[in-house]
């Protein structure tokens, strides 16, 4: 379950529509996640000067199972007059487990007390911050610019940096809905868990499709897609990839329905992917053979559903 406290009165829908969803999840965040985050012009003005949320979980098993994880979330924006707005999210996923296997050692075809193993690794192991402002000259074109931080390490990034900018403007307008297209530029930094290089520098072009909709005061709805795809060569641990070789995508979609009172049920689905993942650790405590290097999964995918109750 999430727990919300946001500080002024605007809706849910409205604040989703304008930042990233901030997401209570057990399961891996991917720290170079484009994020699903555009400015309704029309909607900056409903909104209070101030507005702020957190979210946190904490979940802790014992016995004949180990884990704990922790997850949080939290956002604060500000509006400066009808025009502009500016807003910092951060995110932080934690999850570890310990479990039971054994190795033969002697090759007898049974396991003796001295060749049981408790193994702890990371399940997950991300976080991120960014900070995002938008400008809106008119109800139907802006300009954004934003600067991002982060790491995931069992993704193999140690820590991730971006910064962006870029042109916004809204391609379908209706009372109810909005369809929003954004194009611009991305300069990232990359530090790998393991590797060498162990980090990495490129500029990427951004393009990104996103629609948001409102049908009645109780129901909200999204769906988004965005890519980055890097503009020069990039000479990686695993050898060197040529422009456009190193692809980032997201899709996303969201619906959030109010069920009583102050609580709301969403659904979440992500999708991502990365023709050019970064080079995955070993096992806590090993290392990998010489000449041999695997990669991170390209695709990361996670879905929620979760429940959200107002207090204020």
């Amino acid at each position: 379950m999430q727990i919300q406290t946001p500080t002024g009165r605007c809706r849910m829908a409205v604040l989703g529509a304008l930042v990233a969803v901030l997401q209570l999840a057990a399961a891996p965040a991917r720290a170079d996640d484009p994020k699903f985050a555009y400015g309704k012009a029309g909607e900056v003005t409903k909104l209070p000067p101030w507005a702020a949320s957190v979210t946190a979980g904490f979940g802790m098993t014992t016995g004949n199972a180990q884990s704990v994880n922790f997850t949080g979330a939290g956002m604060v924006s500000h509006r400066f007059g009808d025009s502009d707005l500016l807003a910092f999210d951060a995110t932080v996923a934690f999850q570890r487990s310990t479990v039971q296997t054994a190795t033969d050692l002697n090759a007898d075809g049974v396991i003796t007390p001295n060749e049981v193993l408790d193994i702890t690794q990371s399940v997950s192991e991300a976080w991120g911050t960014r900070l995002r402002y938008d400008h809106f000259f008119d109800p139907v074109n802006g300009v954004y610019g934003l600067v991002l931080a982060g790491g995931d390490i069992p993704a193999g990034k140690q820590f991730v940096g971006s910064a962006q900018a870029g042109y916004s403007r809204a391609l379908l307008r209706t009372a109810t809905s909005e369809l929003v297209g954004e194009v611009g530029l991305d300069y990232s930094y990359q530090r790998y868990v393991v590797g060498d290089p162990n980090s990495i520098n490129f500029a990427a072009i951004r393009a990104f499709l996103g629609y948001v909709g409102n049908p009645t005061a109780d129901l909200s709805y999204n769906a988004s897609i965005e890519y980055l795809g890097n503009l020069s060569e990039q000479n990686t641990p695993t050898g060197r990839v040529g422009a456009f070789g190193d692809n980032r995508a997201v899709g996303k979609v969201g619906v959030t329905w109010k069920i009583f009172g102050d609580g709301s049920m969403g659904f979440r689905f992500r999708a991502l992917y990365d023709s050019a993942p970064a080079p995955k650790p070993p096992p806590a405590g090993f290392s990998w053979a010489p000449g041999y290097q695997p990669l991170a999964n390209p695709w990361d995918t996670f879905t929620e559903l979760v429940v959200v109750y107002k207090l204020m």
